[in-house]
């Protein structure tokens, strides 16, 4: 038995009766569905060897396209994309007659290519960088990367170059904006400048930054001629969150003693309370002395101390994606045949977002936090108060990876063993199957607050442009609620 899911009326687009105009449609969307699932030739920033995972593709072929990608995007110049189509025009012409004399303009185009490429391999810029930005950056945020560039050129023939600084090997989450790089203008022997390379994130991870291609045009705007400069440094992409105002917490009927003192790992750590008349077995070192004084010394006056509880809350997340089946798929569509669906992946991503959400609020109202989430590697930390703690989680979450197996079998052992120091635990799950919903009745039957978050993949029926009620629903099952792709993209502030 599942959660019943809401339903969104949407109405079917028209389509055309003409069998020729539907045929172009189809074509059409096909292309550019081939294109978005391939992701055919990205830009220069890119790692093209990420890309070229075609199932029977050679080791030759793929050089080939490699070959091709990097003269295209890295050697090319704009006008030399033009330039080359306009001589690829010239050569056809002058290929089917002579009386034409289309060959002159043609030969003429030689010569220029002949001389852009002779200074494209003489004329590679010698530079040193250093870079320094942000650690760590959240989906969508902008990094900014400064870098600072010293020209090693002692002299020649043409000493000042005209150089541009661009991003390479980027992951394909991590774009360069502009892709073409910034451009830091004539830099003559021994002189350094300063850019600034602005970067954006559009999924979450722990990446490497690679390093970084210069690059000058000189003379003729056709060719690049370029050095690569390895800069590694890291970078951990945050998963985007909206924080919330408010969050309906169920409570069970454990609550967590001396929470500050086990925090802080420096002994005991107790609250003021006030004072009182000293009685049998109060420890000396309590004695307030300015106290006892002020009411004349006939009894000693001690401090009385409060020792803090804390709600303890812990936040499991489920990983699992299904994938597909069939051992022809990997010979028909090559190594991602067997990634999981679009869709699921989009609700992952969603997941782990609200989940950051939910322990972002957890720390900000001083709760501890026991976060539960099994990928390929089974993750659970215990944090406290404060954002350095609340970093932490987002470092896990940053990294955290999807599997194909089910996590719950390495995650409730875990979960059992903890359950007795929990107030509440928040699951937050992408389906609510029977194996799941077993585990929820099993952590309630121990007296421990649950709450579900359903976070479902979209679905054919639902449009984006429609425009229905957005909003977290209630499901049938008590203290479960459904946040849909709509109401996530809206903006969840209150669960």
């Amino acid at each position: 038995m599942s959660v019943a899911m809401p339903h969104i009326q949407t109405n079917a687009p028209k389509r055309s009766r003409n069998p020729l105009i539907r045929f172009v449609q189809k074509t059409v969307r096909t292309i550019k569905h081939s294109i978005e699932v391939s992701n055919f030739l990205p830009d220069g920033t890119k790692d093209i060897r990420v890309y070229l995972k075609y199932p029977g593709s050679s080791t030759g072929g793929r050089w080939l396209a490699r070959w091709g990608w990097k003269y295209a995007t890295h050697r090319l110049t704009r006008a030399g994309h033009w330039f080359f189509y306009a001589t690829l025009l010239l050569a056809m012409f002058s290929s089917i007659s002579l009386d034409i004399q289309t060959y002159i303009p043609f030969l003429y185009a030689i010569c220029f290519w002949f001389v852009a490429t002779v200074f494209a391999l003489i004329s590679k810029p010698n530079a040193t960088i250093k870079v320094r930005h942000a650690p760590v950056v959240s989906v969508g945020e902008s990094l900014v990367v400064d870098a600072e560039v010293t020209s090693l050129r002692k002299g020649g023939i043409f000493p000042t170059q005209d150089v541009n600084l661009v991003p390479i090997g980027l992951p394909a989450e991590v774009d360069a904006v502009p892709a073409s790089g910034v451009v830091i203008g004539t830099l003559a022997p021994g002189e350094s400048a300063r850019v600034k390379i602005t970067l954006k994130a559009s999924k979450r991870g722990v990446f490497t930054l690679p390093g970084y291609r210069i690059e000058t045009d000189f003379p003729l705007g056709l060719l690049n001629a370029y050095n690569r400069i390895e800069a590694p440094s890291p970078l951990m992409v945050y998963p985007a969150f909206t924080p919330l105002r408010e969050f309906t917490l169920p409570s069970g009927t454990g609550w967590q003693e001396g929470g500050v003192a086990m925090l802080a790992k420096q002994g005991d750590s107790f609250e003021y309370w006030g004072n009182r008349e000293w009685r049998d077995g109060d420890s000396q070192r309590d004695i307030d002395w300015r106290a006892t004084a002020r009411l004349g010394g006939d009894a000693p006056i001690v401090r009385e101390w409060r020792e803090e509880y804390f709600f303890r809350v812990g936040i499991v997340l489920d990983t699992h994606l299904p994938r597909p089946e069939g051992k022809w798929r990997g010979m028909l569509y090559g190594p991602r045949a067997y990634d999981p669906p679009k869709v699921w992946r989009d609700a992952f991503e969603r997941a782990v977002s609200l989940s950051a959400a939910v322990a972002d609020y957890m720390a900000r109202e001083q709760y501890i936090i026991d976060i539960f989430a099994a990928g390929p590697t089974m993750h659970h930390l215990t944090v406290g108060r404060g954002s350095g703690y609340r970093d932490e989680i987002l470092n896990i979450l940053a990294g955290l990876e999807d599997t194909g197996s089910e996590p719950m079998s390495a995650i409730e052992p875990e979960l059992l063993s903890s359950v007795h120091r929990l107030t509440t635990v928040i699951c937050v799950f992408m389906s609510f199957d029977e194996k799941r919903r077993a585990l929820v009745e099993l952590l309630r039957s121990t007296g421990v607050g649950v709450k579900v978050i359903l976070v479902p993949p979209r679905t054919k029926d639902e449009d984006e442009e429609d425009n229905g009620p957005i909003g977290v629903v209630a499901a049938p099952e008590p203290d479960t609620v459904i946040v849909d792709a709509r109401t996530f993209a809206s903006g969840v502030n209150t669960l």
